[in-house]
């Protein structure tokens, strides 16, 4: 969005020198920008989302009561985890809005997919565990 605008500003939280970071690692080259500015407030969270640091099972003993909205998300999983081994090392993906957002999360260790996606991948993969939160 930046390329095609006419006045590009950014909000960084730490400002580093000319060479600091690899240029792998700029995902806006300074051309597109037209003023840099510090943040002035602390980030926030808006919706606080991680995953448990131990491995859980979704199996489900026959008779064991189950909460819908928990039952919906196992079924929503299992099919995000059947389309992520779709996905091989070295594949370029357009992802789609809702559940092939979670694709990533389930690529094996290892696996390197290229993500696009028009609504953006800012935060793309597992969710945290509470030591790795970052606003």
């Amino acid at each position: 969005m930046a390329k095609g605008a006419k006045l590009t500003i950014v909000e960084a939280e730490e400002i580093v020198p000319v060479g600091a970071l690899d240029p792998q690692h700029v995902h806006l080259p300074g051309i597109y920008v037209d003023r840099v500015v510090p943040s002035t407030a602390p980030k926030q969270i808006e919706i606080r989302t991680t995953r448990s640091t131990k491995s859980t099972s979704n199996k489900v003993t026959p008779g064991q009561a189950v909460d819908p909205q928990d039952e919906s998300r196992i079924r929503r999983e299992r099919i995000v985890k059947r389309a992520a081994k779709e996905l091989k090392d070295g594949y370029y993906v357009n992802l789609g809005i809702g559940m092939p957002m979670l694709a990533p999360s389930f690529l094996p260790e290892g696996v390197l997919v290229h993500m696009q996606s028009e609504n953006g991948i800012l935060g793309m993969g597992p969710y945290p565990v509470e030591e790795e939160i970052d606003a």
